[in-house]
């Protein structure tokens, strides 16, 4: 698909496609930034996870993303190949593994952070601020996340 240009109508007036669309541009724009740092969007989203929630199982970050179980493993084994990320014993059941970040992850992570923040003020930049904060509520509210 390109992304270069715009849809053509009518597609550009039916909102389910544009919807559709534009999560398809920022996922491929936001893979292609996070390349230099060598993620992909499932490794910041679980660095993120992890960062919020320092020592969590992998089943809870599992719980708390939109990742399979098996597809949980293989993301924390590439981050601790990477080395930002390490399992550790589980503090409160020895059948569990804790993850943290490791100081280089937290490192990436403000580096991925700084790219999402870029690359979403490129994306936006056609909106006002007051635009923006509207589809965002208004995106919330498509989520289930606010009424």
């Amino acid at each position: 698909m390109r992304f270069d240009v715009p849809p053509p109508e009518p597609l550009a007036s039916a909102p389910g496609f544009l919807l559709s669309w534009n999560g398809q541009r920022t996922a491929h724009e936001f893979t292609a930034a996070l390349e230099p740092l060598g993620l992909r969007p499932p490794h910041f989203g679980v660095l993120t996870l992890i960062d919020a929630h320092p020592g969590c199982a992998q089943q809870e970050l599992v719980d708390r993303s939109l990742i399979d179980p098996s597809s949980m493993v293989a993301v924390i084994d590439e981050l601790e190949e990477l080395g930002l990320a390490e399992r550790r014993a589980h503090p409160g059941d020895r059948r569990k593994h804790a993850v943290h970040l490791t100081a280089s992850g937290r490192r990436t992570l403000h580096e991925a952070r700084q790219v999402a923040i870029e690359m979403a003020k490129e994306m936006f930049a056609p909106l006002s601020a007051r635009e923006v904060e509207t589809l965002r509520r208004l995106l919330r509210k498509l989520a289930g996340v606010e009424r």
